[in-house]
């Protein structure tokens, strides 16, 4: 097992937005567990199935275990972690109340198998990997081993089928999109990982592995195309379906912004009363076209590799989402990633009453109000 330690100050928001309904980019808890959620940023996977294992995240407080991520873990208390036998697993925990806590995982008989560190900061997070065998029954916090402790059910390898769902546009060119498969979410254009070889990373294809047989909905969906949503059946194999998404066009704008990314903020540039300014509030009229210039003016901006616990997102990108809480916002317009300095996108689109935020996908306290008329 190892360990990585990351002070709250370390540790940034990672929010992954769904098209039609969210996904929590913070626990979706409830009763004593949701008073911790605003308090605490939670660094959440870009895709959660990688053909390496997975990636598992928890919110630790004296009441439970409350499960943030996968989305089979959300809002869960002490939920069951599924883990494929003989895989590497990221596990990543963060203290939510600031009570003295650590991550145990145990046999069936209560012996230890590993433990993290103890932590007492709230909103300090562990990561740790671990492999996945026959001897792992539960985990559990030492200080408080009756509350905050959950059971593990070991998944065996030959039962997990992959899925690769590849998306092309109508000419049948690749395309980069989200795509959602049940409660699993990823992107067709994440960054290959390092040590892969080219031709196991085709591009524009996401992959999920999936752990029980069954029918589960499809959908994907990027900027300027049309959202399509199917069913696909798993039953004892591997497979691989192929998406088309249909271009959308709206009409010529009748007012276009210019924004500027950069680090932590988006800076006005146009028009005038936005000029310089910091995440300006951005006028819309509902029903009217209108269009944002963007530019990248930060590169791909990502931690080091040794305070990197979850695979970055493929650049930056412009999101227009609905209001509310981070765990409730549901993504309206995406742009594609940028992540060379000096890149620059225009994004058209009509306005919508339930816009009322943008922001940086890659980094969520990059972001600013819309006010939709």
């Amino acid at each position: 097992m190892t360990n990585d330690q990351r002070s709250r100050d370390d540790v940034s928001r990672r929010g992954v937005l769904r098209g039609t309904a969210a996904i929590a980019g913070t626990a979706a808890t409830a009763g004593t567990a949701g008073a911790y959620r605003d308090e605490i940023d939670f660094r959440l996977p870009a895709t959660q199935n990688d053909g390496e294992g997975r990636t598992l995240s928890l919110l630790g407080i004296v009441g439970g275990w409350v499960g943030v991520a996968p989305a089979e873990l959300d809002g869960k208390s002490n939920p069951t972690l599924r883990l494929i036998e003989g895989e590497e697993h990221e596990i990543v925990w963060t203290n939510g109340d600031g009570s003295n806590h650590n991550f145990t995982v145990a046999d069936e008989d209560g012996e230890v198998i590993e433990a993290t560190d103890f932590v007492d900061e709230q909103g300090e997070s562990l990561s740790f990997t671990i492999t996945a065998d026959e001897e792992m029954a539960e985990y559990y916090c030492m200080p408080h081993p009756v509350q905050m402790r959950g059971p593990i059910e070991l998944v065996d390898a030959a039962e997990v089928h992959e899925l690769r769902v590849r998306v092309e546009d109508e000419n049948g060119e690749p395309l980069g999109a989200e795509v959602f498969v049940g409660d699993h979410h990823s992107f067709s254009d994440v960054a290959a990982r390092p040590g892969q070889e080219a031709e196991e990373s085709p591009p524009s294809v996401a992959r999920f592995d999936m752990l029980e047989d069954g029918e589960y909905e499809l959908e994907v969906w990027t900027y300027g195309h049309e959202r399509v949503t199917d069913t696909v059946a798993i039953d004892g194999d591997d497979q691989e379906v192929t998406v088309t998404l249909p271009a959308t066009e709206p009409g010529d704008p009748t007012e276009t912004y210019a924004l500027r990314l950069e680090e932590g903020q988006w800076v006005g540039v146009g028009p005038d009363e936005i000029a310089d300014e910091s995440n300006p509030t951005l006028e819309f009229e509902a029903g009217e076209t209108y269009a944002i210039e963007w530019e990248n003016a930060i590169g791909r901006h990502q931690p080091e590799a040794e305070n990197r616990s979850m695979e970055p997102l493929p650049g930056h990108n412009l999101v227009l989402a609905s209001g509310g809480e981070t765990n409730q916002w549901n993504t309206l317009v995406r742009s594609d990633f940028l992540d060379e300095s000096g890149e620059t996108q225009t994004v058209e689109f009509v306005a919508r009453e339930e816009m009322g935020v943008y922001l940086d996908q890659s980094q969520l306290d990059a972001i600013g109000e819309v006010a939709v008329e």
